[in-house]
């Protein structure tokens, strides 16, 4: 039974005479990384093409047999893990996360539901930020017990379960626990044999084992000033939001699955493949597992895949057309959706797009004025921002704390601008006593970011010395020592193993490079502690 509408194609051209521009795109030298990509039309591959080395050390080419870590498009696989156990009858997906998972905490907000865990809109917090600040590093070995530990320990969610998108790791990770609780095996056994094993997925494992053997493993690179680096991490033992390992062969096979419904029942993939709800009916570009977005006027769905150690896949699946496209390589680059999408291109013609339209208002400048100053949002270094906002020349604009413009703030009126010319995120500002701050609205139903004035300040070395000391986090019982050395106040890891300079921002407010960190004085004014991403740190 076919899951999505299918459409005779009109609208592009064959693989055989796209050959020679696809190669183009994927041209590589002798003794660079590669790519593995792939095209599905209908129930079958038009095209798949390898380019490159998988394994620098030895020379060893790509081959339809290399096996890429595909990121998070792991995701997929756990959400159709989850929607089979459903179907089983050993969970639903309405109850509350916490029936599976010992110890979640009962948050204040509400209780995310699996669902929401599902559709990232569970108000959960990321978790690959705080592994710094408990000294683990991406290159120690990282047990499930370790990632749960953390999010079973940060009590707060960012928002009402069901108010609002917000991708995290977390979510999933919390979902592999809820696998291996109610189908009472390990989440690789699991997979292996509810999906891997029936879809003759013979090429794709879960890997969480870092002395497993892996037949035909891409090794991942990144590349810094024109050199290559092994940057492959071994060292994840864990699963849920990725660590799965395929090849363009068997992703077909899974993409047939979703769209014929080989296991389980059409409901079941269809309910997987539907847009999501907020709690105010808006509905989202997620389902459960699956991303949406328009390219050429198509709507199409799929899940991108990025790894920071050395891989990016992507795959992506256009219904009305019946085609589909994937590609992974083994070296992390930013830049990879354009050359994804110029891969489409050659199939997919144009159809003409309706684009939002706003009509800008005048305002005088001693309208503008009021909203000029310094505004910064912060949680962690992901998502901490500053700038300054300031008339120039009748035009508000907002730069960088250095001085470098970002862009114009258009007026559209009721304080609302928009964020650039070319942009679409709104900009609404509250001029309240004692608390201007304007909020960023993107529009991708995230919550919106809230920037509050603030005043810079540069620390005298007498400043900086009143935050001296050691500080100690019960929940997690590790200590921090912040010590002055050479007129500089340092950030200590591991008893000081290593170290990161504290920069200003404002009074009581310094930074590392992870994150903001704000001073916390008693009704005496005396330093007693900081809190770093909402982890309180008490002084000793």
């Amino acid at each position: 039974m076919t899951l999505l509408p299918f459409c005779c194609l009109t609208y592009f051209a064959s693989s055989q005479n796209l050959a020679p521009k696809i190669d183009s795109l994927y041209q590589v030298k002798n003794n660079e990384t590669g790519f593995s990509i792939a095209v599905f039309e209908d129930d079958k591959i038009i095209m798949e093409k390898q380019y490159g080395i998988s394994n620098l050390d030895y020379m060893i080419p790509v081959t339809n047999e290399t096996v890429f870590d595909i990121g998070s498009i792991a995701k997929q696989y756990t959400a159709g893990a989850i929607l089979l156990l459903e179907n089983q009858g050993k969970l639903s997906i309405k109850d509350p996360a916490y029936k599976y998972i010992d110890n979640l905490p009962r948050y204040k907000n509400g209780d995310p539901t699996i669902e929401q865990l599902l559709s990232q809109t569970s108000g959960i917090k990321e978790v690959d930020p705080y592994l710094e600040v408990l000294d683990i590093n991406w290159r120690d070995y990282i047990k499930s017990s370790m990632l749960l530990n953390i999010i079973l320990n940060v009590d707060e969610l960012n928002f009402t379960p069901g108010d609002y998108f917000y991708y995290t790791n977390a979510n999933y990770i919390l979902l592999a626990s809820i696998i291996e609780e109610a189908s009472g095996m390990s989440y690789e056994d699991y997979l292996q044999k509810n999906i891997f094993d029936p879809l003759k997925m013979t090429h794709t494992i879960v890997n969480t084992d870092i002395y497993r053997t892996i037949p035909n493993r891409a090794i991942g690179y990144t590349e810094d000033e024109g050199k290559i680096y092994k940057s492959h991490q071994y060292g994840l033992m864990f699963a849920g939001d990725g660590q799965i390992l395929t090849n363009s062969e068997d992703m077909f096979k899974w993409h047939q699955n979703i769209k014929n419904s080989t296991i389980g029942t059409p409901d079941v993939w269809r309910k997987m493949c539907s847009r999501s709800k907020l709690n105010d009916g808006t509905i989202i570009n997620f389902g459960l597992g699956v991303e949406f977005e328009t390219h050429n006027g198509y709507e199409a769905m799929g899940f991108d895949g990025m790894i920071s150690s050395g891989f990016v896949s992507k795959y992506l699946y256009f219904p009305e057309l019946d085609l589909a496209f994937f590609t992974t390589q083994n070296t992390f680059d930013w830049d990879f959706k354009d050359r994804f999408f110029k891969l489409i291109d050659l199939y997919i013609k144009t159809k003409e797009e309706a684009s939002p339209t706003y009509k800008p208002v005048k305002l005088s400048n001693k309208e503008l004025e009021q909203y000029e100053g310094y505004y910064i949002y912060y949680d962690n270094d992901d998502y901490r921002k500053a700038n300054n906002v300031k008339l120039v020349d009748n035009q508000l604009e907002v730069f960088t704390l250095d001085g470098d413009k970002i862009t114009e703030l258009i007026p559209l009126g009721n304080r609302k601008f928009l964020f650039g010319e070319e942009g679409e995120a709104i900009v609404e500002f509250s001029l309240e006593e004692n608390q201007k701050q304007y909020t960023y609205d993107d529009l991708e139903n995230e919550k919106p970011w809230v920037f509050e004035i603030y005043h810079p300040y540069n620390h005298s070395e007498k400043d900086l010395k009143e935050y001296e000391g050691d500080y100690f986090n019960r929940k997690f019982q590790i200590g921090k020592k912040l010590k002055l050395d050479n007129g500089k106040l340092y950030y200590n890891y591991k008893n000081g193993a290593w170290k990161n300079e504290m920069s200003s921002l404002s009074k009581d407010l310094l930074e590392i490079p992870i994150s903001p960190i704000e001073f916390i004085r008693n009704k005496n004014s005396e330093i007693e502690g900081f809190r770093i991403m909402g982890l309180l740190f008490e002084k000793l």
